[in-house]
């Protein structure tokens, strides 16, 4: 009798292990595998979680792959074509192992203090998985600095973003790991905060009144009028096209100075509109000339933010009308929200500062601060 059950027991000891080393892996694995693709984990501390659950996996399968090759390494019969195979076979295993772990351990430091950045005209994309794999979503674009971000974000996210988008322009002020692309906040915000501004600060020589006409492209700063030669040392060049010749002179009282409007491009592809005057008696060579008025547009998107800056540190793209109106005051003019224009009384037409808004953000701007005759 006591047989019988110890029989019993046996038999049930044993059906037991074979539960479990059959189905514990299973339930491990299918855990595993819902944790890692969990679109809703993607943010935050969960979304680093999965990074390492995902990692760690990926580099324990390596680890067991090149602990295999070594065995078999040591166990052959010692070919060179043998040993150089299993050898190779260690080393791509030891650079999946290097290179799962590395952003991981690097990434530890920022868990507490993300690195923060600030993202306009972004997109949201997403990606439909194959078979059963989840739908993923992403928010990619560039910061005012132009560099390029890709985040994954939740199904949430990406829909109040599509929304918010649909309505108005914004910004995405997204806080994250940098070498797992982790993101760990997400903001959605109608014009740049604070904290914001203090990461785009200008050149200190940017004065903070629109009456300076000054503009900084790329660090450098500009006050109209100036030579046209000040931006051709600085790496502007004459576009295709533009004549390289003179400008003849206003010899004759009460002239119009001859002018000449150009295109300038730079090694980035950017471009600005100038018009150059003459404002001696003779002729001059076209690069000497002065720089009356100069315009720039983001239509093409040719600045990021940061790289052009209007005074007081109101970057082209990134700027609003209620950022002008509280850095400059009220305009001499508004046309609804698309258009403020601010002249100096009594030179309205000939030192002028004209800002354009699409959606929202600064577009495009127009800095006039020269006289079309001569005085005498």
């Amino acid at each position: 009798m006591e047989k019988n059950k110890g029989y019993k027991k046996g038999i049930k000891l044993f059906i037991a292990i074979v539960c479990v080393i059959i189905f514990l892996p299973i339930i491990l694995l299918m855990a595993f595998d819902r944790f890692i693709n969990d679109t809703d984990l993607v943010i935050g501390i969960t979304g680093f979680t999965q990074k390492v659950v995902f990692r760690s996996g990926l580099s324990l399968v390596a680890l067991i792959a090149a602990i295999v090759c070594l065995i078999k390494m040591f166990l052959s019969d010692k070919r060179v074509k043998h040993i150089i195979g299993y050898l190779t076979g260690v080393l791509i295993c030891a650079a999946v192992i290097f290179f799962a772990i590395r952003p991981l351990v690097l990434d530890v430091p920022y868990l507490d203090h993300p690195l923060l950045t600030y993202l306009n005209k972004f997109d949201l994309d997403r990606s439909s998985g194959t078979g059963d794999s989840p739908t993923r979503y992403y928010l990619r674009g560039r910061d005012a600095e132009g560099k390029k971000h890709s985040f994954e974000i939740s199904r949430d996210r990406y829909d109040e973003g599509i929304q918010l988008r649909g309505e108005k322009d914004i910004i995405a002020k997204a806080a994250y790991l940098p070498h797992t692309s982790v993101l760990i906040t997400l903001e959605y915000m109608e014009e740049l905060d604070g904290a914001g501004r203090e990461m785009y600060l200008p050149n200190p020589e940017l004065p903070n009144n629109w009456d300076s006409f000054s503009i900084q492209i790329d660090d450098d700063v500009y006050t109209i009028p100036c030579r046209l030669s000040d931006f051709l040392e600085n790496g502007w060049s004459l576009s295709e096209g533009d004549p390289d010749s003179r400008l003849a002179g206003a010899d004759q009282p009460y002239a119009e100075f001859p002018n000449r409007d150009l295109s300038l491009t730079n090694d980035k592809e950017q471009s600005i509109s100038v018009t150059v005057y003459n404002t001696s008696e003779s002729s001059v060579p076209i690069k000497d000339g002065t720089v009356g008025r100069l315009s720039v547009s983001n239509s093409n998107l040719d600045f990021y933010g940061a790289d052009l800056q209007l005074p007081g540190g109101l970057m082209l793209g990134w700027a609003t009308a209620e950022d002008v109106i509280s850095q400059y005051g009220e305009p001499s003019y508004r046309y609804g929200s698309d258009r403020l224009t601010y002249e100096l009384e009594g030179a309205e037409s000939t030192k002028h500062m004209d800002l354009t808004f699409y959606n929202g953000f600064l577009r495009s701007a127009v800095i006039q601060n020269h006289e079309y005759f001569r005085e005498y």
